[in-house]
C-alpha cells in the first residue's frame, strides 16, 4: 500500500526561533541607525529579560530601584543615558497664597548644578559623579505656599453632549475622565461612524463605566448630517435624554478639556437656569471672529439652560433647513439668534485655542484656564497630566514661581531656565510663541517677542502621577551632547522630577 507522507509543519519552535531571528536583525539594525541620535533602549516584543541597543546589544534588563524605575517606561522613549534630577516641593495650604497675577520669587536654584548620569539599562545605576555613591542623593523639599484642593464638582443637574468618531471617543477616555469622573454627569455620545454596532456602542459604554462616567453612546437619529451639522442636532438628543431635574446641558467636542471641573460649576452657578441662558467663549482668531461672528465657539464649551433648549428643540430641522453656515457652533448661533431672544453671555477663560504651532506662551503666561480645545491637533499637550496638579492645590495649576531669578515653573506644564534671567514686567506679556502671534493681541493681550533661538531652555512635562498619596511630575528636555564610553558624541535626555508632599487629612 502506497503511504502519502505530507511535509512536516515548521514546529512552533522552529516559528518562534524565526521570529526572534528577524526581530534581532531588525532591532539590531535600528539601535545601530538610533546610535548617532543618541543611544535609546529597545526591549524585545517578548518577556525574555533581554533588551538591545547600539552601544552593548545584547544583554539582561533588571529592574531599576523602585522609586526610579517609572523612568524606563516605553513612552517616555528615553536615552540608555540621561541627566536625572529630583526636586522636592512641600506643599502648604494657606489663605495667604499669593495670587496668581503676582509671581512668587524663590530664592533657592530650582535645578542648580547637580545632577546625575543614570544607566537605565544597568539598574538605573548612577555612573556620574563617579566619586559618590550610587545612591541618587534625596533632596530637601522647598516649601510653597498653595491654594487648598477645589470641593469635588457635582455635575448630577448637567448632561454633556458630543458628537463624534467610536475611535476619537475610545481615545479620549482619560482626558473625559479628568473632569467627568464621579461627577454624577450625564453624558450622551452621538457615534456618526455608519459601520458601529450594537456591541461597539455597548463596550464604549462599558469602558467608560469602567471609570465612572455615565455615557449613553446613540446613533445620529439623521444618518445624512456631517459631524459639523451633529454638534446642532444634537440639541433634539440632549433634550431627549435629559433628566427631569437637568438644569444645564453643554455642547463639546471630543478634545474640549476642562482642567477644573469645579470651576465650571462655580461658573454655572453665576446664572438661573430657569430663564434661557446662552453661555460661551468667544475664538481668540481675529479673522475667525470678523469671518464667523461672535458666538460661543463650540471647542470650549457651550452651555445652556434646559429652558433654551426646549425653546430650540421645535426647531431643529427648520435652522438645518434655513442656515447658510453647515458649521454646529456657527448653526447653534443662527437658530439661537433667529427663534428666541436670548443673547450671548461671553465668558473669558473659555478658550477655543484657534492657534497653530508652539503655544508654550500661553501655558506659561500664568494663566488659569476654564478650559482648553485643540489640543490633540492643532498643538499637542498632554493636557490630563498637566492639570493632575489640579487634583492637588486647587487653582495652582499653571501657577508660576520663579526660582534663583532665571528659572521659571509654570506649574503642570513646564520648566524654563532663562540665559540672561527674566524680569517681572517681562512675565506680566504673553511670549509669542505660535505661528503669527503679534496678531493676537486685540483677543489675548499685550504680548513680547518668542524669545531668541538659545536663550531659553524648556524642559516639558511628560507625565504626572499619584505615588502614595505624593504627586510626581516628570519634566524632560532632549538632546543634551555628552561622549560615550567610546569617546563619541551621544545626545542624552535630561529628565526633572518634581516631588511633590501634602498635607495629609
Amino acid at each position: 500500500m502506497l503511504i502519502t507522507r505530507c511535509h512536516s509543519p515548521i514546529s512552533h519552535r522552529g516559528v518562534t526561533l524565526i521570529v526572534f531571528v528577524s526581530t534581532v536583525f531588525l532591532l539590531t539594525l535600528l539601535a545601530k541607525r538610533e546610535h548617532s541620535k543618541g543611544t535609546r533602549q529597545y526591549e524585545l516584543p517578548f518577556d525574555l529579560g533581554i533588551a538591545i541597543s547600539a552601544q552593548d546589544g545584547f544583554h539582561s534588563v533588571k529592574p531599576c530601584a523602585s522609586e526610579l524605575d517609572y523612568l524606563r517606561r516605553k513612552e517616555y522613549g528615553l536615552t540608555r543615558n540621561v541627566i536625572f534630577r529630583k526636586r522636592c516641593f512641600r506643599g502648604v495650604y494657606s489663605s495667604d497664597a499669593n495670587s496668581r497675577e503676582t509671581v512668587s520669587e524663590i530664592e533657592s536654584p530650582l535645578l542648580g548644578s547637580r545632577a546625575d548620569i543614570l544607566d537605565l539599562d544597568d539598574q538605573c545605576r548612577r555612573i556620574s559623579p563617579s566619586d559618590t555613591p550610587d545612591q541618587v542623593a534625596s533632596c530637601e523639599p522647598i516649601t510653597l505656599q498653595v491654594a487648598e484642593p477645589y470641593p469635588v464638582a457635582d455635575f448630577s443637574k448637567v448632561i454633556f453632549g458630543v458628537a463624534t468618531t467610536l475611535s476619537r471617543l475610545q481615545d479620549s477616555v482619560s482626558q473625559f475622565s479628568h473632569w467627568m469622573s464621579g461627577t454624577g454627569a450625564l453624558f450622551l455620545a452621538i457615534v456618526v461612524d455608519e459601520s458601529v454596532t450594537d456591541d461597539d456602542l455597548d463596550s464604549l459604554e462599558s469602558m467608560y463605566d469602567s471609570h465612572d462616567m455615565s455615557l449613553t453612546a446613540i446613533r445620529p437619529w439623521n444618518c445624512s448630517f456631517d459631524v459639523n451639522e451633529q454638534h446642532f442636532a444634537i440639541i433634539r438628543d440632549l433634550v431627549d435624554y435629559a433628566a427631569h431635574d437637568t438644569q444645564w446641558a453643554v455642547i463639546i467636542d471630543d478634545d474640549t478639556f476642562f482642567p477644573s471641573p469645579y470651576s465650571i460649576t462655580q461658573l454655572l452657578a453665576n446664572y438661573d437656569p430657569t430663564v434661557p441662558t446662552y453661555i460661551g467663549g468667544l475664538t481668540e482668531s481675529p479673522g475667525a471672529v470678523e469671518y464667523f461672528g461672535v458666538m460661543a465657539y463650540g471647542g470650549a464649551g457651550v452651555f445652556m439652560s434646559m429652558p433654551l433648549m426646549q425653546q430650540l428643540d421645535s426647531h431643529v430641522e427648520d435652522c438645518l433647513a434655513e442656515s447658510l453656515t453647515r458649521e454646529g457652533d456657527g448653526l447653534l448661533s443662527n437658530c439661537i439668534h433667529n427663534y428666541t431672544q436670548t443673547e450671548l453671555t461671553a465668558i473669558p477663560g473659555l478658550y477655543q485655542l484657534d492657534m497653530r504651532g508652539d503655544m508654550s506662551g500661553f501655558y506659561e503666561s500664568g494663566v488659569f484656564p476654564l478650559s482648553l480645545h485643540h489640543w490633540k491637533s492643532w498643538h499637542q499637550a498632554p493636557v490630563d497630566k498637566m492639570a493632575k496638579i489640579a487634583d492637588f492645590c486647587g487653582d495652582c495649576f499653571l501657577q508660576r514661581w520663579k526660582f534663583d531669578g532665571d528659572t521659571v515653573l509654570a506649574n503642570g506644564y513646564s520648566i524654563s531656565v532663562y540665559q540672561d534671567g527674566i524680569s517681572q514686567a517681562d512675565m506680566d506679556l504673553i511670549e509669542g510663541t505660535w505661528e503669527a502671534a503679534m496678531n493676537y493681541e486685540g483677543t489675548m493681550g499685550k504680548m513680547r517677542d518668542k524669545t531668541e533661538e538659545g536663550k531659553k531652555k524648556s524642559y516639558r512635562l511628560i507625565d504626572a502621577e499619584e505615588v502614595d498619596g505624593n504627586l510626581r511630575q516628570v519634566f524632560l528636555h532632549h538632546g543634551v551632547a555628552d561622549l560615550d564610553y567610546d569617546g563619541e558624541e551621544e545626545a542624552m535626555d535630561e529628565v526633572v522630577e518634581i516631588w511633590w508632599e501634602f498635607p495629609r487629612d
